[in-house]
């Protein structure tokens, strides 16, 4: 079966552009007439030669065809004079875009033929190990807004009136792992859901301190959708 070639033409487009070439014909103003016949006495030339001719050259003779008998018909025009129905516009925009990828094909052809022969020595891969920056796992989230947010709490943690002196112990890895635990089923917590759950001026400034060292240790990543909005927190280690 011929389904590419036909007389050195591939496709039905490419004989197309053969004909307008030749003839140096305006693309935009093809005579679909003049065009029709001559498409039509390759096909049946073909034909005499015992050449199979491909479906889509068929295809295109009886889409000429069709536009032949459009041509003769009566159609709208604008106040210029022009065709506003013109039945040859979708045509000449496959031909367009056919002329384009043709010619970027044969440019893609000539540079593997430019280079084909041509081999380059590869460049050893060389690895430098990263120092961890801690300001990477603060995604648009500075230090002063973390910090704000528990100076406020701190603010508004409530007041004890007692004189009784009594010594908590509330160690940072203790609130590390109170922390961690906020995580349960989820992958992001607030922190600010995370300060409601303490419950003393002392809680809330170990557990920024902790908070602190996770973000150092790259446990933590801290990211804020706009300013003065509520930080999110995503845990960056695997949970036990």
């Amino acid at each position: 079966m011929f389904n590419v070639k036909l007389e050195n033409f591939e496709g039905p487009l490419d004989l197309l552009l053969y004909f307008i070439k030749r003839d140096k014909i305006d693309i935009y103003d093809i005579p679909i007439s003049q065009i029709t016949s001559e498409y039509i006495d390759v096909i049946n030339t073909a034909k005499k030669l015992d050449v199979s001719v491909a479906g889509e050259f068929l295809f295109m003779a009886s889409l000429l065809l069709r536009l032949k008998t459009r041509m003769l018909l009566p159609r709208q025009k604008d106040e210029e004079g022009l065709d506003i129905d013109d039945p040859r516009i979708n045509l000449v925009g496959q031909l367009l875009q056919y002329k384009n990828f043709r010619n970027i094909a044969h440019q893609l052809k000539g540079i593997h033929e430019e280079n084909k022969d041509l081999f380059y020595r590869p460049n050893d891969k060389i690895s430098f190990k990263k120092t961890i920056n801690p300001s990477d796992f603060l995604n648009e989230v500075s230090l002063f807004d973390i910090s704000k947010i528990f100076q406020s709490a701190i603010d508004n943690a409530p007041q004890d009136n007692s004189f009784t002196i009594v010594r908590e112990t509330i160690s940072l890895q203790e609130q590390k792992q109170f922390i961690i635990s906020n995580f349960k089923d989820k992958k992001t917590i607030s922190l600010s859901s995370l300060i409601k759950k303490l419950d003393s001026k002392l809680e809330i400034i170990v557990t920024f301190l902790a908070l602190l060292n996770m973000i150092k240790e790259s446990e933590l990543i801290c990211k804020q959708k706009n300013t003065f909005e509520d930080i999110d927190i995503t845990l960056n280690i695997v949970k036990a």
